[in-house]
């Protein structure tokens, strides 16, 4: 099959580094004090559990598709194999906006974990965003941050291959080291209460509230697919389905231990006032500034991961929306020596550094908007592939998903939930105001529909038939 200029170097190691080290990141650091206050330890470990469970069968749809489709662009592709062109640009386009504003999100982590162990590194205010003053230090960091991985992945998919191996491996195995340290030498006293109960609050609302963003912090099992079309030839597309449910299972694990070690380390209602709590957690209870950087060290490996994860799908779907005329031909591009797509890689660097200028204050919405869009993707794909186990019962389906039919259901019930459910809890948290995140998504919104009509007259240059080849491609066995 023609790959359009894409080298063919990934294997499995990478594929399970990519999408482990995308969805194990640094947002348990960042924001382990919001999901505490939002369900207290018990309402998050179930939380977290349930939308395990629940993207793991979506992750059999996303194995299945991804291996019928080995293109990339990933759900734009899996929505215009089963709903087509219009279904494609609203799905591809929703997650560019949530794959960017995971750069954007990562670069400001590294700021903040980097203010926590240099201080003084923070420097003057330059301006304020809702409410939060604006640094030299950590704008210079996250600016530098962006760079970094706008220069990595223009050199492409080989380098960020190997550098996604050694972060991804390498966080595993000191995160190992501070999780059972809290969760052998915490006391289960400090876990209670067990549920967010206060202000009226009831257990299975606590749940509820962790469950509204569980969509973006699994985010990231979905990066193997955009770079399905970038395996090696010796990587066997069976295999795909495997690999991608466990990086989501053993993502769901980690979250849970991390949730329960931080919160047996010391009284989590205390640990919630506390700057990266995480870290806190540890520094505090066992008085070791040793076990507290581990845990921001392995932050830093998890903003590597993510950063360079989330930018390679951003780019690849650009790339394939491209080769398909649904935006134009400019990002269709790729390098002739490195076989990156050059202008997605500048053009999403580029709109990434934007984001960082946000500051601190801007990690919420980011993370709201986001979870929005890739829960939009993940009921998609699932009702795409639930669709074309119909339509095209005898395509060729190299993995198939157990249980069929009925997984399929199961996942676009599951993702229509927390698609609903992201688009609720802003909402509810707003006061009566218009979300900040509905703001994004409906300037972002707007630039796709302006987008779409200005490339008319290019969509017309190609018949649907070559359309269905570029996207799709020959079905493999």
């Amino acid at each position: 099959m023609p790959t359009d200029g894409l080298k063919r170097s990934l294997g499995l190691s990478q594929y399970f580094s990519f999408s482990f080290g995308v969805i194990v990141g640094v947002g348990w650091i960042v924001l382990l004090g919001q999901w505490l206050q939002a369900g207290g330890p018990l309402g998050a470990i179930i939380g977290f559990g349930l939308g395990g469970a629940m993207m793991a069968l979506i992750g059999l749809c996303y194995a299945e598709t991804a291996t019928m489709f080995p293109r990339s662009g990933g759900e734009m592709v899996f929505a215009f194999g089963g709903f087509g062109s219009r279904a494609a640009y609203v799905v591809g386009w929703a997650l560019v906006l949530a794959y960017i504003s995971a750069v954007s999100y990562v670069c400001l982590s590294m700021a903040w974990i980097l203010d926590v162990l240099l201080p003084g590194i923070r420097g003057p205010a330059l301006y304020v965003f809702r409410g939060e003053p604006i640094h030299l230090g950590s704008l210079v960091v996250a600016i530098g941050t962006c760079g970094g991985f706008t220069l990595l992945n223009y050199r492409g998919v080989q380098s960020s291959g190997r550098f996604q191996n050694v972060f991804t491996y390498t966080k595993i195995v000191v995160a190992v080291v501070f999780l059972a340290a809290g969760i052998i030498g915490g006391q289960t006293e400090n876990l209670r209460p067990l549920f967010q109960t206060a202000n009226g609050g009831t257990p299975l609302g606590s749940v509820l509230a962790v469950l509204a963003i569980v969509p973006w912090f699994f985010g990231g099992f979905n990066t193997l697919p955009q770079v399905m079309e970038e395996r090696s030839p010796d990587t066997p597309l069976r295999m795909i389905g495997p690999v991608t449910v466990f990086a989501i299972l053993a993502a769901a694990a980690f979250y849970c231990l991390a949730i329960l070690s931080a919160s047996m380390a010391m009284p989590w209602q205390v640990l919630v006032t506390r700057e990266l709590p995480a870290a806190t957690a540890f520094r505090e209870a066992f008085g070791s500034e040793l076990l507290a950087r581990m845990v921001l060290l392995t932050g830093l490996f998890g903003v590597a991961t993510v950063g360079n994860g989330t930018f390679v799908s951003a780019t690849r779907i650009l790339f394939a929306m491209s080769r398909g005329q649904l935006l134009g031909p400019a990002f269709a591009q790729t390098n002739p020596g490195t076989g990156a797509p050059d202008r997605a890689v500048l053009f999403v660097g580029t709109v990434a550094l934007l984001g960082v200028f946000l500051g601190r204050n801007g990690i919420g919405p980011i993370v709201g908007l986001g979870a929005t869009c890739l829960a939009l993707g993940y009921f998609m794909t699932s009702a795409a592939m639930l669709r074309l186990r119909f339509q095209a019962p005898d395509l060729p389906r190299p993995y198939r998903a157990p249980f069929g039919r009925l997984t399929g259901l199961a996942a676009s019930l599951g993702a229509a939930g927390l698609l609903a459910a992201s688009l609720y809890q802003p909402l509810a948290g707003a006061k009566g105001a218009v979300p900040l995140e509905w703001l994004f998504l409906g300037a972002w919104a707007i630039i796709g529909m302006v987008i779409w009509l200005a490339t008319r007259a290019t969509r017309a240059t190609m018949t649907d038939r070559e359309r269905r080849e570029a996207i799709l491609g020959t079905p493999e066995s």
